[in-house]
């Protein structure tokens, strides 16, 4: 599967008052990780927001976390991001979150998401369809990509 890769640095807004990352930051970073994945893949959510009148993005219907230790003021996380198998309507998106050379996850975690519509009998109302054409053979390419900017 397409693998996008990129780094962030643990800046003090991060952080809690004793230098220590504050969790929630790791579910913004998650959902920027699947953004990259996705235009990685080519896949231009945004353009296909504002190029078909019925497509709202790809929101989120499950996530988990899990801490193994913390990161610091300063550190640098490096955030690997994958799909990890692909439902009717869904997909699950992995992400791993680790530090300098250590392999071993400082955090990883998941999330579910869908492809959403409005429905045109109900346009307030979102619902799941299958994957547009093409985004699955996107996102299932052997490749890394490094999105870090």
């Amino acid at each position: 599967m397409l693998t996008a890769i990129q780094r962030f640095r643990v800046e003090w807004g991060h952080c809690d008052p004793a230098g220590i990352i504050f969790n929630p930051n790791y579910y913004i970073w998650m959902d920027s990780g699947t953004h990259a994945l996705l235009q990685a893949a080519g896949y231009d959510l945004i353009g296909n927001t504002h190029n078909d009148d019925l497509f709202r993005g790809c929101p989120l219907v499950a996530s988990n976390m899990e801490f193994k230790r913390p990161l610091y003021f300063g550190d640098v996380t490096l955030l690997t991001s994958r799909v990890e198998k692909f439902g009717n309507t869904s997909f699950v998106v992995v992400h791993e979150f680790t530090h300098g050379d250590d392999p071993k996850p400082v955090a990883s975690g998941s999330e579910v998401r869908v492809w959403g519509y409005s429905d045109p009998a109900q346009p307030h109302k979102l619902v799941a369809r299958p994957a547009p054409d093409g985004a699955r053979e996107l996102l299932s390419v052997e490749k890394v990509v490094d999105v870090s900017v």
